[in-house]
């Protein structure tokens, strides 16, 4: 196979501080190389400097870098080497159509008529399996879902038949079938195409699924290099097998006595209408959920996005009112409750601790607004109140003094919990709130909750889209599809045997990296 893509002793600095050090890298045409490795590891600054659009400041330097022959893989950009991001909101401009930012590429690069560039945007759109393409042309971006954006992206980077495609992280928020779906696209064009591919991400079930080789990136250095299945099996680095053995694994249940009922939801409904050009529509997101909580339990609510998780986590935190039927938080009705009355009963969790989180304020007034809301502890009080929360959740005291911008994200999400923490509520209530995060930080987020709910009883409902996670952490499991319950029952019973077929697609979109040998030996 010709070499696509070479890179020789790449180095990434701000000012004086190097971030990548002098890495190398080979993706020969029809390969797929993943660089795996934790936030902060400089993958995406190494995919950045490839692109030529490392953020200002930023100084690179290489002994070699080429892309199909070219010693400035920069001019190759948007052409013959392409780039899929991860969050395609972000990468997609909201003012134009699909159609205009489609065509604006390839008649940038190839020129052709707009009828050319119309056809070959038509063309890769049903390549990527988006419903009715030529509907979706005349669409902005807010008017897709995230996996229909995602694959908007992939047309875009397809539209001029690049050599080399740099896909940095583009399946982290998608739920796990539409996880697969879009790895078995990229596989199935790469081998069409005879594309090369580099594809960065911090998810060792998605490179088992696609990767040729592995690249493992730790603190701006390639701490190990090989075949998928050999890195994947038999890890040389200590790194590695420390990645590989943060996965979440399927736990033996925890034996409960049986307790008290903290929450019950019945026959929950939640209808959203909407009116555009005269026409009224409605959507029924929630269609008669029911559920139970009792002391100490863990439930988990698991579903493709668009279910109604999130729907139903608002509905439970007093944030949504529901149309029809009704939530019980600790035997009283949530409707005869003040808002500030229901706030020391159930608390959030949600997916971005940075979008939650004030970022003008330091974590020590975020973690003492609660406590002055919702207590009459003196200020010596709650200072103290503050450092116990935050030893908690295994911060150290320092960060009180800081705003969130300068905590990782694991930390962030720590701050949160610690912020639901603070009224000693009786149930949390997590919406997604490891989905973002690697999967070392992730592992210690799950062992956190573990302990909270051990060390106080707590209640939780975890809302996720990740079925390893969910079987790793949860009691029971409830299963959404389409606004109903489809499923429910004890975690190690549905996983065992799943009845309904959502469940069952649910299940077979796992992406598994199995347990090293003397992980299961110890």
């Amino acid at each position: 196979m010709s070499t696509l893509l070479t890179l020789r002793n790449l180095r990434v600095s701000f000012g004086e501080t190097e971030i990548v050090h002098g890495i190398d890298l080979d993706v020969a045409r029809g390969e797929t190389l993943a660089l795996v490795g934790e936030s902060g590891s400089g993958k995406s600054m190494t995919a950045m400097a490839l692109m030529g659009i490392s953020p200002p400041g930023a100084t690179v330097s290489a002994n070699q870098m080429e892309v199909h022959g070219s010693a400035n893989p920069a001019a190759l950009r948007g052409d013959r080497l392409s780039m899929v991001f991860q969050e395609p909101m972000t990468a997609l401009n909201p003012v134009f159509t699909i159609a205009d930012q489609l065509m604006a590429v390839y008649r940038q690069h190839r020129g052709g008529s707009g009828t050319e560039a119309r056809d070959r945007a038509l063309h890769l759109l049903d390549r990527v399996g988006l419903p009715t393409p030529a509907a979706q042309m005349a669409k902005f971006p807010h008017q897709l879902s995230g996996g229909q954006r995602q694959r908007v992206l992939i047309a875009m980077a397809l539209m001029c038949s690049p050599d080399l495609l740099i896909a940095d992280e583009p399946t982290t928020a998608l739920d796990v079938t539409t996880q697969v779906r879009l790895l078995d696209l990229l596989s199935g064009l790469q081998e069409e195409l005879g594309l090369g591919m580099l594809f960065i991400t911090h998810d060792l079930g998605v490179v088992a699924r696609i990767a040729h080789r592995v690249a493992v990136m730790r603190k701006g250095e390639i701490v190990e290099t090989g075949a998928a299945d050999t890195v994947l099996t038999r890890p040389a680095h200590d790194y590695t097998r420390q990645l590989i053995n943060s996965l979440p694994r399927p736990l033996p249940p925890m034996p409960r006595a049986q307790t008290e009922t903290v929450l019950a939801a019945s026959d929950i409904r939640r209808t959203y209408h909407s009116s555009k050009w005269g026409r009224r529509s409605t959507y029924h997101a929630l269609k008669g959920v029911s559920l139970s909580l009792e002391k100490g339990e863990i439930l988990g609510v698991v579903g493709e996005s668009g279910c109604g998780k999130s729907t139903l986590a608002r509905v439970l935190i007093g944030l949504d009112r529901p149309d029809g039927g009704t939530v019980d938080i600790g035997g009283t009705p949530a409707v005869d409750l003040p808002q500030k009355d229901l706030a020391k009963l159930v608390q959030p969790v949600f997916q971005d601790p940075f979008g939650s989180l004030n970022p003008r304020w330091t974590i020590g007034a975020i973690l003492e607004l609660p406590l002055r809301l919702h207590s009459d502890l003196s200020a010596d009080q709650r200072s103290d109140r503050v450092a116990e929360l935050l030893e908690a959740v295994g911060l150290p005291a320092s960060v009180r003094d800081v705003t969130p911008r300068a905590l990782s994200g694991g930390q962030r999400q720590r701050v949160a919990i610690a912020r639901a923490l603070a009224v000693d509520p009786q149930v949390i209530v997590c919406d997604e709130p490891t989905s973002a995060l690697d999967v070392s930080v992730q592992a210690q987020i799950l062992d956190l909750l573990r302990d909270l709910r051990t060390q106080r009883g707590l209640s939780l409902v975890f809302i996720s889209h990740d079925l390893a996670v969910i079987e790793s952490l949860c009691d029971r499991v409830m299963v959404m599809h389409q606004g109903e319950v489809v499923e429910k029952g004890p975690a190690d019973a549905i996983f065992a045997a799943p009845a309904h077929p959502q469940t069952r697609a649910l299940k077979d979109a796992i992406l598994r990296v199995e347990p090293l040998k003397d992980m299961e030996e110890s």
